[in-house]
């Protein structure tokens, strides 16, 4: 039995790429955001990574310093936070990008609502946002701040 494929259209999947949200999020993403987006989508798409930064930004080889070094975590006071690659190459850890885990919520809602995405799109890169942040080191993340019992847990 002979099977025929299709042939392979590189211009087409490109095009497919640069039309998705995750490519027009790491184009549209400025600072501390951009540097969140492109961590969550390593963290969440590993195996395409590469083929999505070819097709956002031309002429790409590889990522340079600085870049965040590790998925998101929530300290102790409540923070969102990851380690940060300096231009140099130096590792600082548990560093805060986020006042808490609203402000992050909130700076990823505002780059959907400009990149006026879909609600399927939107659910999808939230979920990845979501995904980034994988421990939280509080004590108990559903304690109220503003209880007074909650400061004796917290460390500042």
């Amino acid at each position: 039995m002979d099977v025929e494929f299709a042939p392979f259209d590189h211009l087409a999947e490109a095009d497919l790429i640069r039309q998705s949200w995750q490519c027009r999020a790491l184009l549209h993403a400025k600072g501390i955001d951009f540097a969140v987006v492109l961590s969550a989508l390593a963290h969440s798409y590993d195996d395409a990574m590469l083929r999505l930064l070819r097709v956002a930004f031309k002429g790409f080889y590889s990522i340079r310093t600085p870049f965040l070094g590790s998925a998101g975590k929530i300290d102790k006071a409540g923070r969102v936070c990851a380690d940060v690659v300096t231009e140099y190459g130096q590792v600082f850890k548990q560093q805060p990008l986020y006042a808490d885990e609203i402000a992050f919520r909130d700076a990823m809602r505002r780059l959907a609502d400009r990149l006026k995405l879909s609600d399927q799109d939107r659910v999808e890169m939230l979920a990845v946002a979501q995904r980034w942040v994988v421990c939280d080191f509080r004590l108990d993340p559903t304690m109220d701040p503003a209880d007074p019992d909650a400061k004796r847990l917290v460390a500042n």
